[in-house]
């Protein structure tokens, strides 16, 4: 009995030396700010990932102000596939997996959102993230969100009109001054 306490003891002291040993990867979701009626492409990154093969991203946002587009594979991925949908309004599942693995920091994914909100709306965008490594077990994950905020749309016709304005505005300077 004393024997198989021992044993038991030194099993359970090696899964937690495993388990403390395994670094957690980390997926940042970037702030920022994009024009009313827009298009707004996120990156997704990832810091500290060591033969990841496959993540499952859930992100969640306000549907008033961004609806879903589609999800790509980042720089990191060299043989991957990415499949993203709005499994309902203001939730988005994106999962990717890549056969060779990807080590290292930088962008995973790009996430595009349809800009619905108007100018000044603001939304967190919320993630969670379940990683996986080439073995098949699991990664320890952390994620971050960001906050996106509509700004002011910048259309063609706008930087037109302000141009013709302030040429107007000069013409009308120099009469006056003759």
């Amino acid at each position: 009995m004393k024997k198989l306490s021992i044993i038991f003891l030194a099993l359970m002291g090696l899964l937690l030396i495993g388990t403390a040993s395994a670094a957690a990867v980390i997926v940042t979701i970037p702030s920022g700010s994009v024009g009313a009626g827009a298009k707004a492409t996120i990156p997704v990154t990832v810091s500290g990932a060591s033969n990841l093969g496959a993540m499952d991203l859930t992100i969640t946002y306000d549907p008033a102000i961004l609806k879903f587009s589609q999800a790509n594979l980042g720089d990191l991925s060299t043989n991957g596939i990415v499949e993203g949908n709005e499994i309902q309004p203001g939730t988005a599942k994106i999962s990717f997996a890549d056969t060779k693995g990807i080590s290292g920091s930088g962008t995973i994914l790009t996430v595009t959102f349809d800009v619905v909100g108007a100018k000044g709306a603001s939304t967190a965008l919320n993630a969670g993230a379940k990683a996986y490594g080439l073995d098949l077990k699991d990664i320890p994950t952390t994620a971050q969100g960001g906050t996106i905020t509509v700004s002011q749309p910048k259309s063609g016709i706008e930087t037109l009109v302000i141009l013709l304005a302030i040429g107007l505005g000069t013409i009308v300077f120099a009469k006056r001054k003759n």
